[in-house]
């Protein structure tokens, strides 16, 4: 495996570095000449400077830190406060533009913030948490990172596979779209294969193994046009105008974390300002944002809200269809945030929640003389997800606090699919066109497949953390969810026209879960993190304990060596457990004892850190699952629930089924310092499984290897503004399928699979250049960002799986998205 991984990722890196460095040297002189035509009618140039302000505290202990220094960096004169006692502090007067901000504070590692964007209209608040040091006997600190790394996690009792990643990042990322799904796709371990949906595949893992948490609650599936029985989904609800720095982690988390076996994404809403009251309207492609903020008592406590609306669904309802030309696209989402502090500061409040609805309807073309075949599809894909809760963090002395949120969640996927047939008309021997015109009244409209999902939780999550000592913290919690659950699923039998039940249930059930972890300062170099979490499902008392333990030994010249090992669980995709099967004349539902899904993951990390803000990050895992959901013995096949992209199954299933994912991932990343940034990842991995007929197969994820290579620049310009530009390529060997049987598949009039040959072809290489071109502006009252975000800007067209089309009676490949320009204007106001 070690020289394929160096012939992979050297010629992969050779190959993207060349393309991205043409590219983006044929276009730059193009975009010069555009851009010195249009500027200057944005208006005059302007010497603009702005405020940074917020909050220090103590990571471990959330007490505010007086004293600590605060310093803008690379500025002349030096730009520099101190926290009162609140922790509080203001830097008046610093430019607009980059800037980078120092805080520090005896006993406590420095921290360096990102090369953060300051404009002339919008403050900058900062949330800084510094972590306390402890002191060998002989007087030296105990440092384990701090300012080489601005992406440090949140979490500190997590240091290995975890990082952190801001607001900036999901905007600076080429084909990100401001999405954080689509921006960790650009990180180790991650693999992007698909170009239209944003399904987090990690390290050979199925999408249905992500966490999604927001504020301390895990939260249903947050994703526009949400894939049932999945993580992902079209577009995340999530507004990137309400994130404050949030963790992305790939495995081997820390014990606070449950009910997962392949990564987390624990996002947090930021606060409003408390000072004065802010506006930012964005108009783009994707859609129309209003976002809003200030103080609901002035100097205390704030407000934060943003409501989205689809442009698509705007440029439907005026006759364009940018999807397609009978597909009907539209979503819209709100996210809010509320702070409520008590005056002394040792009590907080918040209210938060967010909310989307989406619908994607096909409609059948009405010029039937336009049809290429003899039948239409239409469907209505209807999804609604949201969450709305409160949190309560009590600071109970110097060294302890308690915090205790409830919110209530849920989402809910409709699908219906009917056809239209067409009963009198054959196709021509020319594939493309019909033999004669259609007579609207010989079509045949029947119902073939109908969808209803819900899931409603009312869920909690309360824990007290303590800090014994600067060596010593420990963090308990207890997690609890009544979920009210409603599935069923209706398919159309082709041979008695009549509607079969496939997956039916309601009811309610509880998660319970609970964890206790410890974080350690060994010696000066050592530290450790150890911790167990249990979990329960009560719908069949299927449970779990699983131990967690990470060492971290920091070794000279800025370079660490990491060891990190978990037990993992999580419970199937709810509606799993309700498939009815036929047996014996009789429906019964054979899922319903199905064990939780097991997974043991260890990570061997080595980390070096350089000058000028680089670092390099080399991580090997091995990753073995137990308890996967395979077909019983007594009926030999190679089905796997987790190889389905979405769904619930359709098959009596047994928990004996076993995986094993190993691979090793790179990462070499210069944080965005000197005007530019790059991040280069590469990974090469194994992904397979044992079905019930004792044979291993591949599984729908083992590309065997993907990289990575994003990077940007910016270019000071004439008059004030920034010129922003920026790629992305992406190389993999792309998702597996199992191949079709064409004879078998024209016999039934459906796809049929080869039997024993699961997952045994790959689409063949996947690759993608994206690009991004940005102007920044700052104005006296406004500052505006023109973008333009191009994905797949060689349109390349990817092979997405093999279908049966039996409008031709043939197999044959179906292809992913192309080009997909979208362009965006925002001004803050």
């Amino acid at each position: 495996m070690g020289n394929t991984f160096i012939h992979s990722l050297s010629t992969g890196l050779i190959c993207s570095c060349f393309l991205l460095h043409q590219f983006i040297k044929n276009m730059k002189n193009h975009i010069l000449i555009l851009l010195a035509v249009l500027l200057p009618y944005f208006g005059l140039a302007q010497s603009q400077t702005q405020t940074i302000r917020g909050r220090v505290i103590n990571k471990d202990t959330q007490q505010p830190i007086g004293g600590a220094t605060l310093v803008v960096q690379d500025l002349t004169p030096t730009k520099g406060a101190i926290t009162d006692e609140n922790g509080s502090f203001k830097l008046e007067g610093v430019p607009v533009g980059r800037q980078i901000v120092k805080c520090t504070f005896i006993g406590f590692e420095d921290y360096v913030t990102d090369n953060l964007i300051l404009n002339s209209v919008k403050e900058m608040v900062l949330d800084i948490q510094l972590v306390e040091v402890g002191v060998t006997l002989d007087g030296v600190d105990i440092t384990v990172g701090g300012e080489d790394n601005p992406h440090e996690p949140i979490n500190s009792f997590n240091p290995v596979s975890m990082r952190s990643f801001g607001i900036e990042e999901t905007q600076r990322y080429a084909g990100s779209f401001n999405d954080p799904s689509r921006m960790a796709m650009g990180f180790a371990g991650v693999q992007a294969s698909q170009d239209n949906n944003s399904d987090i595949i990690i390290r050979g893992n199925s999408p249905a193994g992500l966490l999604w948490r927001l504020e301390g609650i895990d939260i249903p599936n947050p994703n526009h046009f949400a894939r049932k029985g999945s993580s992902g989904g079209g577009i995340t609800i999530f507004s990137a105008q309400l994130l404050a720095k949030s963790d992305f982690s790939t495995g081997a988390f820390s014990a606070e974390y449950g009910n997962a076996t392949s990564g987390v994404f624990d996002m947090r809403f930021r606060r409003g300002n408390t000072e004065k009251s802010e506006r930012r309207f964005k108009f783009g492609l994707l859609g129309t944002d209003l976002a809003l903020e200030g103080p609901i008592k002035k100097g205390q406590s704030s407000y934060l809200v943003n409501y989205r609306y689809s442009t698509l669904g705007i440029l439907n309802d005026i006759g364009f269809r940018l999807v397609g030309e009978r597909i009907d696209n539209n979503f819209q989402d709100l996210s809010f945030n509320i702070y409520l502090p008590s005056e002394d500061l040792k009590n907080t409040w918040t209210i938060f929640g967010m909310g989307g609805l989406s619908e994607e309807l096909w409609d059948p073309v009405e010029d039937s003389l336009s049809w290429s075949r003899p039948y239409r599809t239409t469907r209505d894909y209807l999804t609604r997800v949201g969450a709305a809760g409160i949190t309560y963090t009590r600071l109970i002395d110097n060294k302890s606090f308690l915090k205790a949120v409830i919110a209530v969640s849920g989402n809910q996927v409709i699908d219906n699919d009917d056809t239209l047939n067409i009963q009198t008309v054959v196709p021509s021997p020319n594939p493309d066109l019909l033999e004669e015109p259609i007579d609207w009244t010989t079509l045949d409209e029947t119902p073939f497949e109908k969808e209803d999902y819900r899931n409603t939780r009312i869920s909690s999550h309360i824990f007290y953390s303590r800090q014994f000592s600067p060596n010593l913290t420990m963090k308990n919690g207890i997690l609890a969810s009544h979920i009210n659950y409603g599935f069923n699923h209706e398919d159309r039998n082709a041979e008695t026209n009549a509607f079969e039940t496939l997956v039916e249930g309601e009811g309610s059930s509880q998660l319970l879960q609970a964890y206790s972890q410890f974080k350690i300062n060994a010696s000066d170099r050592l530290s450790i993190n150890a911790g167990v979490h249990a979990s329960m499902l009560t719908l069949n008392n299927s449970g779990a304990i699983d131990p967690r333990l990470s060492l971290k030994y920091q070794l000279p010249a800025k370079q660490s060596l990491s060891l990190a090992y978990g037990l993992h669980s999580q419970i199937l995709p709810l509606g799993s457990y309700f498939t009815e099967v036929e047996t014996n004349g009789e429906r019964t539902q054979p899922n319903l004892d199905l064990d939780m899904i097991r997974a043991h993951h260890a990570v061997l990390a080595y980390e070096k850190v350089f000058e000028n803000r680089t670092r390099l990050l080399v991580e090997g895992y091995y990753q073995r699952l137990f308890n996967l959901p395979i077909s019983p013995e007594s009926e030999p096949s190679d089905f796997m629930l987790l190889n389905l992209r979405d769904g619930y199954g359709d098959r009596a299933l047994v928990s004996d089924g076993t995986g094993t994912n190993v691979g090793l991932d790179l990462t070499f990343e210069k944080y965005f310092s000197q005007g530019f940034f790059f991040l280069f990842t590469g990974s090469v991995y194994e992904s397979n499984y044992m079905a019930s007929d004792g044979q291993t197969y591949d599984t729908r994820y083992n590309s065997r290897y993907n990289q990575s290579l994003m990077g940007g620049t910016e270019i000071p310009l004439k008059k004030g503004g920034t010129l922003q530009l920026g790629a992305r390529s992406v190389l993999n060997g792309g998702l597996r399928f199992t191949p079709g049987d064409e004879a078998a598949s024209k016999a039934a009039g459906e796809f049929v699979e080869q039997p024993g040959q699961a997952f045994a072809l790959g689409v063949g290489t996947y690759y993608r250049i994206d690009f991004r071109i940005a102007y920044r502006k700052n104005l006296k009252k406004t500052a505006y960002i023109l973008s333009l975000d191009v994905q797949n800007v060689t349109n390349r067209q990817n092979v997405r799986d093999q279908i049966y089309d039996p409008g031709f009676n043939r197999l044959q490949n179906r292809f992913q998205s192309g080009l997909v320009p979208v362009f965006s204007f925002q001004i803050d106001f």
